[in-house]
């Protein structure tokens, strides 16, 4: 997961990571790229 953070910035996250901390990232985030589901399974 790529996030854009508002105040400038971007943070990158692991799909397990992202999800886990996606209620705060929706908070401070201006943009958030989330490809999990291109993941194989």
């Amino acid at each position: 997961m790529r996030v854009t953070l508002s105040g400038g910035g971007e943070l990158l996250f692991c799909a397990h990571h992202g999800k886990e901390h996606a209620d705060r990232l929706k908070q401070v985030a201006l943009k958030i790229q989330d490809e999990t589901d291109r993941l194989a399974r």
